[in-house]
């Protein structure tokens, strides 16, 4: 039963995993078209697609941190409900998960990341 109970565990990280980095790619695909003009007036005044990307990257990576942060303080509270009693903390586990989600989150992010270092200034300003 307990090889069952972890293998279940296992499969809801994962599903939970990926639409985490479905919902990070979404929410940054978005910033990116709506920031366009901006993306492409900054481009157009020097600015390097790797500091555009980097800028983008680490916003995802702020999402994944907080997200991570909220999450634990969650899961944290509900276990102790669900077990009626005080939990002790992993600590080490708390900072693994929000390196993790961190890291998910910067990975998620590089479809959209990749295509708003790609756009053009000059069709985004003639767009205007």
């Amino acid at each position: 039963i307990i090889t069952m109970l972890r293998s279940l565990f296992c499969i809801v990280s994962l599903i939970v995993l990926v639409l985490m980095m479905v919902g990070v790619s979404t929410t940054i695909s978005s910033i990116v078209k709506q920031r366009r003009n901006e993306i492409g007036l900054r481009k157009a005044l020097g600015a390097s697609a790797r500091s555009i990307g980097v800028e983008f990257t680490a916003e995802a990576g702020v999402y994944g941190f907080v997200g991570s942060i909220a999450g634990t303080a969650v899961g944290y509270v509900l276990a102790a409900m669900v077990f009626s009693r005080d939990l002790g903390v992993n600590w080490w586990l708390v900072v693994f998960s929000i390196v993790f989600s961190v890291a998910a989150s910067c990975v998620a992010a590089l479809p959209p990341v990749l295509r708003a270092s790609k756009i053009d200034p000059a069709i985004v300003l003639r767009e205007e």
